[in-house]
Order: C-alpha cells, then structure tokens, then sequence
C-alpha cells in the first residue's frame, strides 16, 4: 500500500455534514511526497471537512518541527510550524484550481490532501533560513568565508568586529557597498 493512499478523501461517500481526520506526519510522508524543501519532519495535521450547501470546506490544524536545510552552511535545521489554513471544494464537470477554491469532477470525487498539507507547511517556513549565530556548521562556514573576501562574519556565523585601524576612510565606490548589502541581507 502506498504511504499516500490513506490521504484520500472520498467526497461522495461522505455519510455526514462533517468529517474529522488526524494525521500523523513523519519522515515516510515527507518522502513520499517527494518534496524539494521540507524532506523530514515530525507534525500533526487535523482536518475537518464540513460539507454546507454543495462545497465542502477543509479545515487543516497542521503542528510540529520540520526539518529543512540552512541557507549558510546546508546543515539541517528544525523550524517549528502551526498553522490553521481553508480550502473549499466543489465538485464540477472539469477539473480547477483557484487558489482557495478547487473543482472536482463529479466522476473522481477523491481527493488525496497529502500535497495540499505539504503546500501548507512549506508556506510556513521562512523565506530565508538560517542556524542562530554560532550554530553553523564551523567546517562550511570557513569554506565560505574563504570565498567571500569582503565577508565580516566569522566562521561560526556570528559577526566579527572591526578594529578603528580597520575602518578605512578610503572612497569607496557606491556600487560595491550595494553589492555588501546584498551580502549581509543573506
């Protein structure tokens, strides 16, 4: 039996106006999803279906750590989620995906929702994605700073600080100080 199958959601056959799901995410889901970001983790995610009118309505509780890789030095690293998202659902003559909104066809009412909670937990997870300061992997760091000259952070990934005889009062052309920034910012 595949790892997704118990995901599937059989809108036709629901007996009552609402429907509740718990799901017990683990790294065997984050595999079997085949993500590119989050590849492990350990989460619950509760799903409650209220069916109002000829939509149902998907309410997903999705809570735990994941594990994704630091933007500096690669190493894995936990990021704690929680997140409380909707999703309505109707069921049409095609196919169709608007955003909050998606459209079944009448003959394939099965939903499978184990992509649609790893889209949510992805959406949790900071743009940028960094150890605390000192926390890096000491071995990639020095590799990096070996290749960033202008570099004014320390293997560890904390910041060094500058001597007075280092601050020079030499013109520097604009260009490369926007080109610093750039830098820092990641």
């Amino acid at each position: 039996m595949d790892v997704l199958d118990s995901y599937k959601i059989d809108l036709k056959n629901m007996r009552t106006d609402v429907a509740e799901y718990q799901f017990a995410l683990d790294d065997a889901f984050f595999e079997a999803v085949e993500g590119t970001l989050v590849k492990s983790g350990k989460a619950d995610a509760d799903l409650k279906i209220r069916e109002s009118g000829g939509a149902y309505v998907f309410t997903f509780h999705i809570k735990g750590t994941v594990h994704v890789s630091c933007d500096r030095c690669l190493d894995d690293m936990d990021v704690e989620i929680e997140t409380e998202r909707m999703l309505t659902v109707k069921l049409g003559e095609e196919y169709a995906d608007e955003g909050d909104m998606m459209i079944l066809p009448y003959e394939d009412a099965i939903l499978n929702v184990a992509w649609i909670i790893y889209e949510f937990i992805v959406l949790e997870v900071p743009l940028t994605h960094v150890h605390e300061p000192g926390h890096c992997n000491v071995e990639m760091m020095e590799a990096l700073a070996a290749h960033l000259v202008t570099s004014s952070e320390k293997p560890d990934g904390s910041e060094e600080e500058k001597s007075a005889d280092e601050e020079s009062d030499k013109p520097v052309d604009p260009r490369w100080n926007k080109l610093k920034k750039i830098l820092d910012n990641n």
